[in-house]
């Protein structure tokens, strides 16, 4: 046989062997797939679509709603809940809970307000007293911190000048007094009818003038502080206290020449102080010209006199003004004191009684706080409700409240701990 007729066959041969091992396999693995069909359970019918979805969504939605509720529980389990506590009367007083009702008498926008500041003396105050004249200071009677009387005498000068002042008031009476026995004698003469009309109106004219001409020389010696009476030169010239007062500084020491207007001493008028204040500047809303002060220590009540509208660069807060004019040795230049406003207490009759949208006055103790926020425990027929409160500003024992409450409500002012472990505990069950 020949050789590519051989190769041929072998071919032929090996295509047929190929096949049929791949028939076999085939047939195996159609039976391998009935027998695990038959061994398999019948199948269910589909369920619905809308039933399909709702039992494949939780689970993807699952994550989500657990992580936003993540926050929520945390949320509730550190925030105390706001439910009243059910006490009864008997439990209250047993804790010692004691309530005030908040009303427009007793809560005045600025009432029991603790304002800081210095005492200082208003312009008005301080008086210098100065030589009316030129000349030697002969004596000083008084000492810095001396307590004076209007009148009284702060030192005595020697003036020549006073000399020459009183001999030109002598001068002027003499040629007052030779005026008015001119003016006798024509007048006499006119009457008679010996002189002209004229003469007599010169006569008058010169009277006048000498007359001017005495009581000129009279007030500037009383405004030298001289006697513009008497008929000797006398050269000691005292120099008074206009005003009852307090002396600060003694200017003058004796041997010392004086011109005039030099100044001898300073003096402040008893009874008039002026009081430097500061407030925030909402605590300067509450605020009113007028309303009184106490100041520790003194018996009447300060005015508030101004408040200035503009605010410290340095501290930022605003400046006010006092005036105290009560007739009292209780204060002393740049002393520090501490006035608390009086309540209802304008000149106007103006109350800061408080209605909606004023400010509520309440004592620093009826105030409790939790994770930054202001509470009070306003009492209910349902027992002692937290409520937040939004507080305008804080002054000593009183804390000023702008939103939360309302005028009429009674709120818990003794016992505070107690209520606020309640509240706590019930939020933490919460």
């Amino acid at each position: 046989m020949p050789t590519y007729l051989r190769a041929r066959w072998a071919l032929r041969v090996f295509l047929g062997a190929s096949l049929g091992a791949a028939a076999a396999c085939g047939a195996q693995a159609a039976q391998a797939a009935q027998a695990a069909q038959a061994a398999q359970p019948q199948p269910t019918p589909p369920a619905p679509a809308n039933s399909t979805a709702a039992k494949t969504a939780p689970p993807a939605a699952s994550k989500p709603a657990s992580s936003a509720a993540a926050p929520n529980s945390a949320a509730n389990a550190t925030a105390p809940g706001l439910t009243p506590i059910a006490w009864s009367a008997a439990q209250a007083q047993a804790a010692g809970v004691r309530t005030q009702v908040v009303t427009a008498a007793a809560a005045g926008a600025a009432a029991g307000m603790v304002l800081q500041g210095t005492v200082e003396l208003p312009p008005q105050a301080v008086e210098v007293l100065s030589a009316p004249l030129a000349g030697v200071v002969q004596r000083v009677y008084v000492g810095a911190g001396q307590q004076v009387k209007a009148g009284a005498p702060v030192a005595q000068l020697l003036s020549p000048e006073l000399v020459a002042w009183q001999r030109d008031l002598l001068q002027a009476k003499e040629q007052e007094r030779l005026a008015a026995s001119r003016l006798a004698r024509d007048e006499k003469l006119h009457a008679e009818g010996i002189i002209a009309g004229l003469r007599l109106e010169d006569s008058r004219a010169q009277h006048r003038l000498a007359q001017l001409n005495v009581q000129e020389r009279q007030q500037a010696l009383r405004l030298a502080g001289a006697a513009p009476t008497g008929a000797q030169l006398q050269p000691a010239l005292a120099v008074r206290a206009t005003a009852a007062g307090t002396v600060l500084e003694v200017q003058a020491a004796p041997g010392q020449r004086l011109e005039a207007g030099m100044p001898v001493a300073k003096l402040a008028r008893s009874g008039q102080w002026a009081i430097r204040l500061q407030a925030t500047p909402a605590q300067a809303q509450s605020l009113h010209v007028g309303d009184l002060l106490r100041v520790p220590g003194c018996k009447a009540p300060a005015r508030l006199a101004a408040i200035v509208p503009q605010v410290d660069a340095g501290n930022q807060m605003v400046q006010l003004r006092a005036d105290f004019d009560a007739k009292e040795d209780c204060l002393r230049a740049n002393q520090f004191v501490q006035a608390t406003v009086l309540p209802g207490a304008t000149p106007s009759g103006a109350s800061h009684a408080v209605s909606t949208g004023a400010l509520l006055a309440l004592p620093a103790e009826a105030v409790v706080r939790d994770q930054g926020r202001a509470y009070v425990f306003v009492k209910t027929p349902k027992g002692f409700v937290p409520t937040p409160i939004e507080v305008a500003s804080e002054s000593g024992a009183q804390v000023l409240v702008r939103a939360g409450l309302r005028s009429g409500a009674e709120v818990a002012v003794r016992g505070l701990a107690a209520l606020k472990g309640a509240w706590l505990g019930m939020g933490a069950e919460e």
